[in-house]
């Protein structure tokens, strides 16, 4: 029995190692970007323009749709890390 808990263990440590390499690899530096482009983008909103128009709801309205789509994209990982490990389980 300790021989195959072992055995399971060691295999869950590997789709885990395996699924985290995976994960680097596709996600990159993406995550740091998005956050400093987060940072510049409160910046513009803060400055006052001399226009007629409104840059701070625009501005906003970008921030928004970037946190959306982090949203998704932690949703995929999930998602996409779960059928990793489960594939890796069965072989």
């Amino acid at each position: 029995v300790d021989l195959e808990v072992s055995s399971i263990k060691a295999r869950i440590c590997n789709a885990l190692d395996a699924v985290g390499e995976d994960i680097k690899a596709v996600v990159g530096r993406r995550d740091l970007d998005v956050i400093s482009f987060m940072k510049e983008s409160l910046a513009r909103a803060e400055l006052k323009r001399l226009t007629s128009f409104n840059h701070e709801e625009s501005e906003r309205a970008k921030l928004e749709a970037i946190a959306a789509a982090e949203q998704r994209l932690t949703a995929f990982k999930v998602c996409w890390i779960d059928s990793k490990l489960f594939q890796s389980l069965e072989a």
